[in-house]
């Protein structure tokens, strides 16, 4: 399998198409036509590696390895009792700093990055008593209300936009429109996701029908069990222009943010799957280590935090996985209509869902998030669309403001 750091040859190009068993891997891409391309935050390579380390090596081994990780100071993370449950938010950043000019030429430079953006925001629930872990997906293109600083980007903007000045922002807009309170954080870069699944030997995939993305390279020539590699499982999950070949004509799936999350959850549990099951020193080592330099945590977070994960988290199950998407639907509204295609939270379906996912009510919402006419968000009239529903959650949802269409899955990939 060649190398997904380095641009594939004519000559690999064309036995990548040609393959009769099956292998995937990405063509040579095509520049985004967007400023900001897409990056994939996986809650579980974190979760598992700390699993890991707790399971194979001793506390002086993950006392150096936590030494490796950058740390960063949020000011405005809450703290949860010793024992109770608390939310991390997982952040993937579209910075492009430290790529090498290998990396460079499949996934952009600093220059044309067009600033920072938290391109995919999660929010991880842990119920240390019960072993639950439960994850939250916001669709970027969502519509806040900004806390902190407006001067830079506004008082109303998409939520990937409070990154750009780094966590604490999108952590205080979190809290302020949704009422969660953020305890944890933790950012994955591209290398240290690639990296990290090379290292457990790839993933297991099983896809319904060929598959591609020519925005990210993604190439499946062929439906079954796929095993991917980190360049093509990134080339996966940073997928927003998915395209599948089904009765012999190429069908695109047209529902951008929600689709991909769907797939990143899909390559989440897949993740967690490989993972478990390798407990070669030399492998956990390697996929500890790549982990580590790809990761930046909060400046809170300590060895003991880390440690009491692994044990109380080690034997967790990719299948006990509970994910939710963020109720939200789209319309024309010229009060935002500078930014562009945007999507506004639906209400109350968007409270029940959070409900569920804290297992109780969130805190009061101090800044909720405005509807297209620039005040707060209240119930609308259109009808939700079902979406991402995994491991027995409550639904996300994403309604068109005048029509209402089932989004069809069976055309994603699932763990095999």
């Amino acid at each position: 399998m060649a190398d997904p750091g380095v641009p594939l040859s004519r000559k690999e190009r064309r036995e990548a198409r040609s393959s009769d068993d099956g292998a995937t891997g990405p063509r040579k891409k095509k520049r985004s036509k967007h400023p900001w391309l897409d990056r994939v935050l996986l809650a579980g390579v974190v979760l598992v590696a700390l699993a890991l380390v707790g399971v194979g090596f001793s506390y002086f081994y993950v006392e150096y390895r936590f030494s490796q990780v950058t740390k960063v100071a949020v000011r405005h993370l809450k703290k949860a009792p010793v024992g109770q449950p608390f939310n991390v938010l997982l952040i993937g950043s579209d910075s492009r700093v430290g790529l090498t000019p290998a990396q460079q030429t499949h996934l952009g430079d600093q220059s044309n990055a067009g600033g920072q953006r938290s391109d995919v925001v999660k929010i991880v629930h842990i119920v240390p008593a019960t072993g639950q872990i439960s994850v939250l997906s916001i669709p970027r293109d969502t519509v806040v209300t900004v806390a902190g600083d407006t001067s830079e980007i506004g008082k109303y903007n998409r939520i990937n936009s409070t990154y750009n000045a780094g966590p604490d922002q999108l952590v205080q807009t979190i809290e302020a429109n949704f009422g969660i309170p953020i305890e944890h954080v933790v950012q994955i870069n591209f290398d240290g996701l690639q990296g990290a699944v090379d290292a457990i030997g790839g993933i297991r995939l099983n896809f319904p029908f060929p598959a591609k993305d020519t925005y990210t390279g993604l190439i499946v020539t062929q439906p079954g069990c796929q095993v991917l590699n980190g360049g093509y499982g990134l080339a996966l999950a940073r997928s927003r222009h998915y395209q599948y070949e089904k009765n012999g004509y190429w069908q695109y799936d047209g529902t951008s943010d929600f689709g991909r999350i769907q797939r990143q959850n899909a390559f989440l549990k897949a993740v967690i799957n490989e993972a478990e099951t390798k407990y070669n020193p030399l492998t956990l080592n390697a996929f500890i280590g790549s982990v580590v330099q790809g990761v930046t945590i909060d400046s809170t977070f300590t060895v003991s935090d880390l440690v009491n994960l692994s044990r109380e988290f080690h034997t967790f199950a990719s299948d006990s996985l509970a994910t939710a998407t963020l109720p939200t639907y789209s319309q024309y509204s010229s009060e935002f209509g500078y930014l562009g295609s945007v999507l506004y939270v639906e209400q109350p379906q968007a409270t029940a869902v959070i409900t569920q996912f804290l297992s109780g009510p969130p805190d009061q919402a101090l800044a909720p998030p405005p509807g297209p006419y620039g005040v707060a968000a209240t119930t609308t009239t259109t009808a939700p669309v079902s979406t991402v529903v995994s491991g027995g959650t409550t639904p996300g949802t994403s309604a068109p403001s005048s029509t209402t269409t089932s989004i069809e899955t069976d055309f994603d990939p699932t763990p095999c």
